[in-house]
């Protein structure tokens, strides 16, 4: 799970990156779910992609770090965002 903070003026090209970023993705074997969200007081966006195992995330994520290395989040955000990697108890 991440947590971004957009500056207001660049709000959608951080969403269309998320969202290339879940598209990377979403056949690969182990991916569950992925959701982009956004907080309506903050404005802060969330993005979360489920996987059936730490293993399938290992194995895929970097098909969705190449699917945004061009991006330009120093420009679009605030501030870096959180990265959290959740396990259900």
């Amino acid at each position: 799970m991440s947590i971004h903070y957009p500056k207001e003026e660049f709000k959608n090209q951080l969403k269309e990156s998320m969202y290339q970023f879940k598209s990377a993705l979403e056949n690969t074997d182990g991916f569950l779910e992925g959701l982009i969200l956004e907080d309506e007081i903050t404005g802060r966006i969330i993005g979360m992609i489920k996987w059936k195992s730490r293993s399938n995330m290992k194995k895929n994520i970097h098909l969705a770090a190449a699917a945004i290395e061009n991006d330009d989040f120093d420009k679009w955000e605030e501030k870096p965002p959180e990265s959290f990697y959740l396990n259900a108890l």
